[in-house]
C-alpha cells in the first residue's frame, strides 16, 4: 500500500513540475487609481484580476489575484500566470469599473499577458457614485414616514427596454430619503406609500363597496403617469438634493378572491402578486397579498390596467402556482378563483455525438420562462447531468420555457433539443398543456471559432471594443445563448468560441449600453458596417472589423 502511495505522490509531483510556470515566465501589473472628477489619487481601492481563458490544462492554476492601492493610489500585482484576464477596481464612495471600460457597467479591455510580461501604467479613473435626496410629503405637506422611494432607469433586457430599479431608500421620521451608489445617467423617481389599514383587509359583506381613494405610486415631480414623469440627469459624483415628491391620492379599486390548493393538506403559506401584463419581464408589481388561512386574498390600491394575477406557494422542495390575466377597470374585482397547480418532474438525457467517453458531468440544464410568456415568480427548474447523461428537472410549472445548456465540453455545441418528437431549441418548450415528452439534448463536437482584430478609423488597434456575433435568423435572436460577445484586448484582438453552425453578422462597437446588441431596433442602423459570417462545423474563421462609433 505504501509503495503504491509513493508512486502516486511521485507522479503527482512530476505532473506539477511539468505544468508549473517557470519563475521567469510569471507576469506583473502596475498602475494607479485616481478620481475621475478631481484627479486625486484613490487610496484603499480594491483591485481584482480574474482569469478569463481557463481550459482543462490551466484549471489547477491560480485564477484570481488582488491588490489594494496605497496612499498615492498606486498598486502592483506580481507572480501572475500568463493568460487572459479582466481587471476591476472599486473603492469606498466609487463605482466598480473594469479596466478600459468607457464607464461603469460597460465592457472593458481583456488584458493578454504573455510569458514574463510586465504591464505598467495600467491606470484607473474611478467614478464617484451619485446621490439623489429629498422629502416625501402628503397632500397637506406633512412628512410621510416609511415611504419607499425608487430611482429607476431604462435597461435593455432580452432585447427590450424596461424600466428597472437602480437604487432605493425609505423615508425617515422627517419624510427624508437618500439614494446613493448611483452611476451617471438618466433616472426617474417614484414614491410609494402603503397606508396602514384601519380595518381588517378581509371581511364578509353582501354588498360590493364602491371604489376607494388611496395613495398610489407617484413619479417626480408629482405625476401619476409615467409619461409625464421628469427625467433626472445625474452626473458623476453629483448630489441632487431637494428632489421632493408630494404623493397623490387617486380613485382605486381592490381585487378580492380565493386561492384553491387541492394538493396541500398542511395549509402552507401562499401569496398573490399583481404584475403589469403589458410589461413582460418587468421588475416588481403594483400589489401583493398574503393568502389567509381560509384561502382568501385582497389587493388594494389598484389602478385600471391589464395585469397578471399570480399565486405562488413553496414548501420545501415542492411548489405550486397559478396565473390568470385580468383587466381592471373602474369597479372592484371580486370572486377571482386561482387554483394552484403543482410543478411536475421532467426527465431528460444528454446524447453526445463524437468520441466515446465524453465528460458530461459539468453540464447543467436550466429552464427559464420565455420573455413573452409572462411573469416568472416560481422556482427556476434546473439540474446537473448525472451518470449516463440523465437529468431530472423538478418544479416545472405550466409555462413556456427556453432551455439553456451550460458547461458543455470544450469545442461542443447544442445540436438539438427535443421534447418527445418536437424540436424545441429555438421555438421553446411549451408546458402549458403538460409535458410533450422527455427532453433529449444532443450535443456535438465541431463548434465554430472566430478570431480577429478591431481597427479604428486610423487603422490602429481598438482596445476595449465590444464584439458581438448576432444570428441572422429572427427566431434565434430571441434566444440569449445564440449571441456571442467578447471584448478586445489591449492589442485590439478578440476571440469567440463554441459557436453553433449558422448564419451571423459580426459587429464591433466602441461603446454601447449593456445588452443593446440584443435589441433589433438598436442594431438595424449599423447592419451595413457588419461582417457576414457563415459558421459551419469546425469553422475556424478570422475577421478584421472596423470600429463602430455612435
Amino acid at each position: 500500500m505504501k509503495f503504491y502511495l509513493s508512486i502516486f505522490l511521485l507522479a503527482a509531483g512530476l505532473f506539477a513540475q511539468q505544468n508549473a510556470t517557470k519563475p521567469e515566465d510569471l507576469c506583473g501589473i502596475e498602475g494607479q487609481v485616481t478620481n475621475l472628477v478631481t484627479g486625486a489619487p484613490v487610496k484603499k481601492a480594491d483591485l481584482v484580476l480574474r482569469r478569463m481563458d481557463l481550459v482543462a490544462k490551466t484549471a489547477a492554476q491560480q485564477t484570481n489575484y488582488s491588490a489594494t492601492s496605497d496612499a498615492g493610489g498606486k498598486f502592483a500585482m506580481q507572480g501572475i500566470e500568463p493568460g487572459n484576464y479582466q481587471l476591476t477596481a472599486t473603492g469606498n464612495g466609487f463605482l466598480r469599473v473594469t479596466y478600459g471600460a468607457r464607464g461603469p457597467g460597460r465592457s472593458g479591455t481583456t488584458l493578454s499577458l504573455d510569458a514574463g510580461q510586465q504591464l505598467k501604467d495600467v491606470n484607473f479613473k474611478l467614478t464617484p457614485h451619485a446621490v439623489i435626496a429629498g422629502r416625501i410629503v402628503d397632500e397637506d405637506g406633512d412628512p410621510v414616514v416609511g415611504a419607499a422611494v425608487q430611482a429607476q432607469t431604462y435597461r435593455r433586457i432580452d432585447g427590450r427596454k424596461l424600466l428597472a430599479p437602480a437604487g432605493g431608500a425609505s423615508t425617515n421620521d422627517l419624510g427624508e430619503y437618500r439614494i446613493f451608489g448611483l452611476a451617471p445617467g438618466q433616472y426617474y423617481l417614484t414614491a410609494t406609500y402603503n397606508q396602514p389599514r384601519t380595518q381588517p383587509a378581509l371581511r364578509d359583506s353582501s354588498t360590493k363597496p364602491p371604489p376607494e381613494e388611496g395613495y398610489v405610486p407617484t413619479y417626480y415631480p408629482g405625476s401619476l403617469d409615467m409619461a409625464a414623469a421628469a427625467a433626472l440627469e445625474v452626473a458623476p459624483g453629483a448630489e441632487l438634493r431637494g428632489m421632493n415628491i408630494a404623493i397623490a391620492k387617486a380613485r382605486t379599486v381592490r381585487i378580492r378572491g380565493h386561492v384553491n390548493n387541492p394538493g396541500d393538506r398542511t395549509r402552507q403559506p401562499a401569496a398573490v402578486i399583481l404584475s403589469p401584463r403589458d410589461q413582460p419581464g418587468a421588475f416588481g408589481g403594483p400589489g401583493r397579498s398574503e393568502v389567509d388561512a381560509q384561502g382568501n386574498f385582497e389587493i388594494r390600491g389598484v389602478r385600471p390596467g391589464a395585469y397578471w394575477l399570480v399565486a405562488v406557494t413553496y414548501h420545501g422542495d415542492r411548489a405550486a402556482n397559478a396565473r390568470q390575466a385580468i383587466d381592471v377597470g373602474n369597479t372592484n374585482v371580486d370572486d377571482i378563483v386561482l387554483t394552484l397547480i403543482p410543478g411536475v418532474e421532467l426527465a431528460g438525457q444528454i446524447k453526445a455525438e463524437g468520441p466515446e467517453g465524453t465528460n458530461l458531468s459539468n453540464i447543467f440544464i436550466t429552464l427559464q420562462v420565455h420573455a413573452q410568456a409572462g411573469v416568472d415568480y416560481g422556482p427556476q427548474p434546473n439540474g446537473r447531468v448525472q451518470d449516463g447523461g440523465r437529468f431530472t428537472l423538478t418544479q416545472v410549472s405550466q409555462d413556456r420555457y427556453d432551455v439553456f445548456v451550460n458547461g458543455l465540453p470544450d469545442g461542443y455545441y447544442v445540436k438539438s433539443i427535443r421534447a418527445g418528437d418536437i424540436e424545441v431549441r429555438d421555438s421553446g418548450l411549451d408546458m402549458t398543456s403538460g409535458s410533450p415528452g422527455p427532453l433529449t439534448v444532443t450535443i456535438a463536437p465541431g463548434a465554430g471559432q472566430i478570431q480577429g482584430v478591431v481597427l479604428n478609423d486610423k487603422q490602429e488597434p481598438a482596445a476595449a471594443a465590444l464584439v458581438a456575433l448576432i444570428p441572422d435568423d429572427a427566431q434565434r435572436r430571441e434566444r440569449r445563448d445564440s449571441y456571442h460577445i467578447a471584448g478586445t484586448d489591449q492589442y485590439g484582438k478578440f476571440a469567440l468560441k463554441s459557436i453553433d453552425p449558422g448564419e451571423y453578422k459580426l459587429y464591433a462597437w466602441d461603446d454601447i449600453e449593456s445588452g443593446a446588441y440584443s435589441d433589433p431596433d438598436f442594431v438595424k442602423p449599423f447592419e451595413s458596417q457588419a461582417v457576414t459570417m457563415s459558421i459551419r462545423e469546425n469553422s475556424r474563421e478570422t475577421g478584421q472589423l472596423k470600429l463602430i462609433k455612435q
